[in-house]
């Protein structure tokens, strides 16, 4: 999927149902979602952030943050209580909407619409922490490399670019077990995607899941861009399908 139809999709699940694209718990879909218990959750995250930085001997805090892939400012608001000032970026308007109207949750923090590779609005070595969670996830592997140079960019020295993303698909699961499972997965996301290019096809918005090997992630990161990879957790935010982790880089 590129990343125009990956705008239009969250655009179309956000005028829908805004909490839920962010947090897709099925008990709550269909508006279900009480604001306040939704907001509540992105402390919970952070915290838990904060714990897991702690054990590599860092600190959650500092003058500019960033959290990508924003949605809704769940975790923006509670990210901007440890920042001077917090920015996040997200690719749907609708979303960046949302949030700027409950800017009172979280008032030193700055919403931005971004559907591009680059972050034009941060200079090189201008943010010292970065943020995202549950968000590569949903891009292809080719623009999430392209992400992965620009924090490398505008991450100061020893900066930290915290973020979680899927590795491969969990073999204990029971619905892995059928053969070529995830070639499977991937040929049904390619006719999904070339269906919603088709005119005279009505096809509905979906969520697309992407997987890059950790060993691929670590090795990109301390190669092709600036980083030392300091921890990579076990982090189960993509579900039981899957093997995910989360990744602390620090900038060189």
């Amino acid at each position: 999927m590129n990343l125009s139809q990956l705008e239009s999709n969250f655009e179309s699940l956000a005028a829908e149902d805004p909490l839920w694209t962010v947090l897709s718990d099925n008990a709550k879909r269909g508006g279900k979602w009480d604001e306040d218990a939704f907001y509540d959750t992105g402390e919970g995250v952070i915290k838990d952030l904060e714990a897991r930085l702690g054990r590599t001997g860092n600190t959650l805090e500092g003058d500019k943050a960033i959290d990508f892939g924003c949605g809704v400012g769940r975790l923006t608001f509670p990210l901007s209580r440890r920042f001077k000032t917090c920015y996040g970026i997200d690719i749907s308007q609708s979303m960046v909407a949302y949030a700027e109207k409950r800017l009172s949750r979280g008032p030193n923090c700055r919403f931005i619409v971004n559907a591009d590779t680059r972050l034009p609005d941060f200079a090189s070595e201008s943010v010292d922490f970065a943020y995202s969670a549950i968000v590569f996830q949903h891009i292809a592997p080719r623009y999430t490399f392209d992400y992965f140079q620009e924090f490398s960019r505008v991450l100061k020295t020893n900066g930290l670019f915290a973020f979680q993303l899927p590795s491969h698909l969990n073999p204990d699961f029971k619905g892995n077990r059928k053969p070529f499972r995830l070639l499977r997965k991937r040929f049904h996301y390619l006719c999904k995607a070339i269906a919603q290019r088709l005119p005279f096809l009505k096809s509905e918005s979906f969520f697309e899941m992407n997987a890059i090997p950790r060993d691929r992630v670590t090795r990109y990161l301390e190669k092709q861009c600036a980083f030392e990879v300091i921890a990579c957790q076990d982090f189960h935010a993509a579900g039981p399908a899957w093997v995910s982790y989360l990744y602390i880089a620090r900038k060189k």
